[in-house]
């Protein structure tokens, strides 16, 4: 079986587009999507909608995603705080309310089982929404013990926008990188494709091109009104955040 392994998608229909034709064309059986489906883009409702048409065996959610559901009670101190605000609520406004709520109750963690590799999938780590995971962090060590304790072979994990793999105490750790936009060097949008084969799980890393300056053009003209997508641009002409 093969599952193609979606992150970070951040309401970027051109980008999702081109990685789930990618997908097909590679194969691929399901998707397991890892969660910040729709924050820091243009197009959440649609991004919403066209993954879902696809029915992901795995939906997680992921810290951006949670930052719609903190609207109702964030607290402004400052203009960078009145700056995020006003963010937040451009991606939700452009969300219809069954849509949001149905990101709301995505998994935050999601154990499965495919072809006898048993995987474990968060956004950042399994306890914690807004951390990545890395292979020289003493966490990633100490949480290897705790996935060989519990059974789990191999961790799916996003949030760095990185593509990584590697093995920690035995422990496969996979990132399948960032459909929305790449913090790696490089601009493509980046998914892996595992495929399990006799008890043990082979992983591709595919990047696909789309039409990178029509959207960086159109992020360019909303950020006359919303500054914060002017890293976004930076981003996705840079394939890393301004310093």
């Amino acid at each position: 079986m093969k599952l193609a392994v979606f992150a970070d998608i951040h309401g970027n229909l051109r980008a999702l587009e081109s990685v789930l034709t990618d997908a097909s064309q590679a194969g691929a059986e399901d998707i397991v999507f890892l969660g910040d489906l729709v924050y820091n883009g243009l197009d959440p409702q649609m991004c919403f909608e066209l993954l879902m048409r696809y029915k992901p065996m795995v939906t997680i959610k992921g810290n951006s995603d949670e930052y719609l559901e903190m609207i109702p009670s964030f607290v402004v101190n400052d203009d960078k705080d009145e700056q995020l605000l006003k963010h937040y609520k451009y991606t939700s406004i452009r969300m219809r309310k069954k849509a949001r709520d149905e990101i709301a109750a995505f998994d935050l963690t999601r154990r499965f089982e495919i072809c006898g590799v048993k995987m474990l999938a968060c956004h950042g780590t399994p306890t914690n929404i807004g951390e990545g995971l890395y292979e020289s962090d003493e966490a990633t060590l100490t949480l290897a013990r705790t996935m060989k304790e519990e059974g789990i072979q191999v961790v799916l994990s996003g949030h760095t926008h990185i593509p990584a793999d590697f093995t920690v105490d035995g422990i496969r750790f996979v990132n399948p990188g960032a459909i929305g936009f790449g913090l790696d060097g490089d601009t493509r949008p980046s998914y892996a494709i595992i495929e399990c084969v006799d008890g043990k799980a082979r992983v591709q890393f595919r990047r696909v091109e789309y039409d990178t300056k029509r959207y960086i053009q159109e992020v360019e003209h909303a950020s006359e009104g919303f500054p914060l997508f002017k890293c976004l641009r930076y981003a996705l002409e840079k394939g890393k955040m301004p310093a």
